[in-house]
């Protein structure tokens, strides 16, 4: 044997014994060889193959450009390394990694092919599956929170076209993992995840976690993302049966448009949560498109002005009284009214808490303030009853024509007095001014309320209908010495002296102490308010 050479059936067994897939073939194609490992792959035999191109192995997985440049390289004598998926003999799809070595003859012209190919076929599906734990959401198979971020971030990179995103959010969910457990708790949303996908066929789905859930959709308008969002609620309230019991869920569900609520995914989610939170708040059966005044709520807020709304609508809300003592006769011939509402935390006063700049608000707390008033004349025809307006009621045209309409139906506006803060009303002053004008031709006696907290000028006070001034409490702690003595007396008196020039009558409120109200008398004050004389209750105090 000569050195350095092993004889040709030593390489035939070599051949034979390895664990690669051996093919060989000649310039054209032609498969003049292969391996017992080839047959072990593929389930073709030796004799099936030899003599045919290996194109009968294409699975239709690689595009004609793959080959083409395939055979470009090869041709011209450069080795290939690559991933084929092809297909055995029964059908199947199969993964090999393959090089493809062309072998030259004595003239530098290719003459062979030598493919060796090794099955990395459950390597690529491990790796597969991987990459989709990694992306689904092992429960329901939706996207996972990243996975859903990145796609939706992906698309607003490369898609102008308009979009709605919907944040949805299961009611009550919790009900069902104390009453069932959570395994059927965990089968009830596995069975979701999937009316979720079907419902929703060209959007993308994710689970953002515990019970939340978001869709990323086409949408022209906020019709064609209710609509769409609607199947989504749908899908939620089929039964879904678990161990024999069957189950109904509930969901809220917010919309954010793209783009007109938000060009990032940051901006869309708060949105379309801030949406679904109202929906939650208000019980809505329906899809809740953002609103603009939905911007700088809280959860909190929407929460307690929903339940504002339903202690209106179902007889919980209600007015109390903190009477006024008149200082000339010693008498309560006054009270303001004051809102309060049940609740399961116990009777509340809420209006510090709401926004009352929200027309929504404003509206409902008007219509039932007026309207009980009216009742409250029947009640109490010898009292005068004090009520709050906003600037944005006396702002609104329709604020006018409800009180109008009370006035139709009977209330009695001399007995009125509406109260507006200086500090709230004077940035709005050029737009209160006519409905203040109104409400004075329509007989209602008129407050500024809070005085002294603002920058109301002498110009002001001539230039506004008003009947009295309610001189703040802050203006009798203004002037305390550091032992406590009073030095806000010369300063009241000025302020009842102008006021009583202009034909006001003057209320000093927040009063607490005894000698507070000495001084109110001393200043001539007409009318003094405060928890010394009255704490706010159910009743007021009669004459």
């Amino acid at each position: 044997m000569t050195s350095g050479l092993l004889p040709p059936q030593v390489l035939q067994a070599v051949l034979e014994q390895l664990a690669e897939s051996v093919l060989i073939t000649d310039a054209s194609g032609r498969i003049l060889y292969v391996n017992e490992a080839f047959e072990r792959l593929t389930g073709y035999r030796r004799e099936e193959v030899l003599g045919k191109n290996p194109r009968f192995l294409k699975s239709g997985r690689h595009p004609l450009e793959f080959y083409q440049a395939f055979w470009q390289g090869i041709l011209s004598g450069k080795p290939f390394r690559g991933v084929f998926v092809n297909r055995r003999k029964d059908g199947s799809l199969y993964t090999e990694e393959k090089v493809v070595t062309p072998v030259q003859g004595p003239t530098g012209k290719v003459e062979y092919l030598v493919a060796t190919s090794r099955d990395i076929t459950e390597e690529m599906a491990l790796k597969s599956r991987l990459e989709e734990l990694s992306t689904l959401d092992p429960l329901t198979g939706l996207l996972n929170r990243r996975a859903f971020s990145e796609q939706v971030e992906t698309d607003l990179l490369r898609s102008g076209s308009r979009r709605a995103l919907a944040y949805l959010d299961l009611d009550r969910f919790k009900a069902v993992n104390d009453t069932l457990g959570h395994a059927a708790g965990d089968r009830v949303l596995a069975r979701l995840g999937s009316r979720l996908r079907e419902a929703l066929p060209h959007g993308v789905v994710g689970r953002l976690g515990g019970d939340e859930f978001a869709a990323w959709f086409p949408a022209k308008d906020a019709l064609e993302a209710r609509e769409k969002a609607q199947h989504l609620l749908r899908a939620v309230g089929m039964e879904v049966v678990v161990e024999g019991q069957p189950v109904r869920l509930e969901a809220s569900l917010g919309l954010a448009l793209y783009p007109e609520h938000g060009v990032t995914l940051a901006e869309l989610l708060r949105r379309a949560d801030l949406a679904m939170y109202r929906a939650k708040a208000f019980r809505l059966p329906h899809p809740e498109v953002f609103t603009p005044d939905l911007d700088g709520l809280t959860p909190q807020t929407l929460a307690l002005e929903a339940e504002f709304h339903r202690a209106l609508a179902s007889g919980k809300a209600t007015l109390w009284f903190q009477s006024l003592l008149d200082l000339r006769h010693q008498t309560y011939r006054d009270a303001e009214v004051l809102f309060r509402m049940e609740s399961p935390r116990g009777l509340l006063n809420p209006l510090g808490q709401l926004d009352l700049s929200r027309r929504a608000v404003n509206e409902a707390l008007d219509r039932f303030v007026f309207s009980q008033i009216a009742l409250l004349q029947k009640r109490f025809p010898s009292l005068r009853l004090w009520a709050n307006v906003t600037p944005w009621s006396l702002s609104d045209p329709g604020f006018l024509a409800l009180v109008e309409q009370e006035v139709h139906r009977g209330l009695h506006p001399e007995r009125v007095v509406l109260e507006v803060s200086e500090r709230l009303a004077l940035p709005h002053l050029s737009r209160i001014t006519p409905a203040l004008w109104r409400l004075k031709t329509l007989g209602f006696r008129l407050a500024l309320d809070d005085f002294g907290t603002g920058q109301t000028s002498l110009l002001h006070l001539k230039s506004l209908p008003l009947d009295f001034l309610k001189i703040s409490r802050e203006l009798l702690w203004l002037g305390r010495g550091e032992g406590g003595e009073s030095r806000v007396g010369p300063i009241l008196a000025h302020l009842v002296e102008m006021a009583h020039g202009l034909g006001l009558g003057v209320v000093l409120e927040g009063v607490e102490r005894e000698e507070e109200v000495a001084l109110a008398r001393h200043l001539g004050c007409d009318l003094a308010q405060g928890f010394l004389l009255h704490r706010p209750s159910p009743e007021p105090v009669c004459p």
